[in-house]
């Protein structure tokens, strides 16, 4: 039995792995879903938090148990990295689904700038609270969800909330210790929030043990949950 901890991404929360939790507890694996500060159930205000408040948080959650596997999602990478960095003994493996891989200074902004296309910046709008931004529910399922179905892109994107701006501009620390954790990717070849262009670009600037390949769109876990959890399964009883 594996320990594995799903961490989101931007705007996003816990409920975004709902179609993955069960799969992987019913094979008999500890599963956790974590909310980042400022996401989901957290009482920590959005507008408050950056790079660093969500490492510590996901930092004591892995510290809590037994070494696990840590399975990010988008800007989840950012924060997996920095984690894994700091406790490479206690990650057994960091899995990026569709993710953001940092090299040491790397920020949200700064690489989602690499794409050649806008992705998911014309559906940000400025959030709630100043200090924060959120997602236009007009135009962005198009982009996050354009294969799934409407029910789901409907849902999803409601239990999407207010994104702190500092978290999106903080560089990630990465420190020599990640070298040391197995690393895998899954690319999403239909994405458009974070490009198969740049997420090969940023395999190839920090390698992985081992690729997979889905057709899918950024989130996976939505639009096609039985095939990423059958990736995941495979890794965690490698």
């Amino acid at each position: 039995m594996a320990r594995i901890l799903l961490i989101h991404g931007a705007w996003g929360d816990a409920t975004g792995w709902g179609r993955i939790v069960p799969r992987l507890t019913a094979a008999g694996h500890s599963v956790e879903a974590i909310d980042l500060p400022g996401h989901g159930r957290s009482c920590v205000p959005p507008e408050t938090v950056g790079q660093p408040d969500y490492v510590a948080h996901v930092e004591q959650r892995l510290l809590a148990g037994p070494p696990a596997m840590l399975v990010a999602h988008s800007m989840g990478g950012i924060v997996a990295a920095q984690v894994a960095s700091r406790c490479p003994d206690h990650v057994t493996s960091c899995v990026f689904v569709a993710a953001l891989l940092p090299r040491d200074g790397d920020s949200l902004l700064g690489l989602i700038r690499q794409q050649d296309t806008d992705g998911i910046q014309g559906s940000i709008r400025p959030g709630p609270k100043p200090g924060t931004t959120e997602l236009d529910p007009d135009t962005a399922a198009e982009t996050l969800f354009q294969d799934a179905d409407p029910v789901t892109a409907r849902k999803a994107l409601a239990a999407m909330g207010p994104q702190s701006n500092r978290a999106q501009k903080d560089p990630a620390i990465v420190g020599p210790g990640f070298a040391s954790v197995p690393r895998a990717y899954v690319f999403c070849e239909a994405d458009r929030v974070v490009t198969p262009a740049l997420q090969r670009k940023m395999v190839a600037a920090t390698p992985c043990d081992v690729t997979f390949s889905l057709s899918s769109g950024h989130v996976p876990q939505l639009t096609q949950p039985e095939a990423l959890t059958e990736v995941l399964l495979g890794l965690a009883t490698a």
